[in-house]
């Protein structure tokens, strides 16, 4: 049985979308009979780094480097799935780290294509064993409702994010409740956490979820926006449109439209928005059946991971 460390631990509640990713692969890889560990134990043949940074007794890169000179064997895959783009008010580190770190990479997997040319842009070299897998969502959580029409006259638009990072659209979220009243047939939610400069008066306010609370709360609505700045590739798009929901996002979202392109409409202003909400309402059958639910899944996105897997074993 073949030996595989997991550098971040799993999370089994409300959190970001890195660790659901971590949670999920664990699960694939126990189901297809990996023995997987989460510290640096003898004879551990692939050691997947999801983050060079020490953390709660995570092993860093530092620890993982130096097994690696002991046991030359053991194969490294990192994962990139972080810029320094979206948070501006920052110290820029993260492209600097995780290029460091990935010298003692044998495969490198990028969560897409947006984040790779970024660091092919910072000095990644290309000529390094590499892929780009997009992340997916679990298909028990995130599924869409039995097929319905469009009800015109009760229109329910919403937007979910665990982040309160201000990038993720808050500036836009703050002008969709200024204006949502003037629409009789049309409502926002927003579910979730939330950035202080986010102060709604008209927006339904759903708490943070898990699993198939969030699933069942986005199959309640009709359309999935998200305001979101250069996101690496994030999930919550994902989820949902997974729920059966076109997704009107931004045309600054980073990986965003490279996911959402065929299942959505892009915007790039207030005023915008409000064009492209309309035509998402005048399209809406359309564009919902472009949404291809196999593609947003984790077992799409964990059997590519095993592919990667193999590969590294074999070399």
């Amino acid at each position: 049985m073949k030996k595989i460390m997991l550098n971040r631990e799993v999370k089994r509640e409300a959190y970001g979308g890195g660790f659901h990713f971590i949670t999920a692969l664990y699960e694939y890889l126990i189901s297809e009979k990996y023995n997987v560990v989460f510290d640096l134990e003898e004879n551990i043949d692939v050691i997947f780094m999801f983050d060079p940074r020490p953390s709660k007794g995570n092993d860093c890169v530092n620890s993982i480097y130096r097994y690696k000179l002991l046991n030359p064997k053991t194969k490294v895959i990192q994962r990139i799935n972080d810029t320094d783009i979206a948070r501006p008010l920052d110290p820029p580190w993260r492209i600097k780290l995780l290029l460091e770190s990935n010298t003692i990479a044998d495969h490198t997997v990028f969560i897409s294509n947006w984040v790779k040319n970024h660091y092919i842009e910072e000095g990644f070299d290309t000529r390094k064993e590499n892929t780009v897998i997009i992340n997916g969502c679990n298909p028990e959580w995130y599924f869409p409702k039995k097929k319905e029409q469009l009800d015109k006259k009760n229109i329910k638009i919403i937007t979910h994010h665990w982040s309160d990072n201000f990038m993720k659209g808050f500036d836009v979220y703050n002008f969709i409740d200024k204006n949502i009243k003037n629409f009789s047939n049309i409502s926002f939610s927003y579910m979730g956490r939330y950035n202080k400069e986010y102060s709604p008066v008209n927006t339904n306010m759903i708490p943070s979820g898990y699993g198939i609370e969030i699933g069942d709360a986005l199959r309640s609505h009709d359309i999935y926006v998200t305001a979101a700045r250069w996101e690496a590739c994030g999930m919550h798009h994902i989820e949902g449109a997974r729920c059966g929901l076109p997704v009107l996002y931004h045309s600054d979202g980073g990986a965003i439209p490279e996911v959402c392109k065929n299942h959505g409409i892009e915007f790039n202003s207030n005023e915008t928005f409000l064009s492209g909400l309309d035509n998402i309402i005048k399209n809406y059958d359309l564009i919902k059946s472009k949404i291809d639910y196999d593609y947003l899944s984790i077992d799409r996105c964990c059997k590519e991971y095993h592919k990667i897997i193999d590969a590294v074993l074999n070399k």
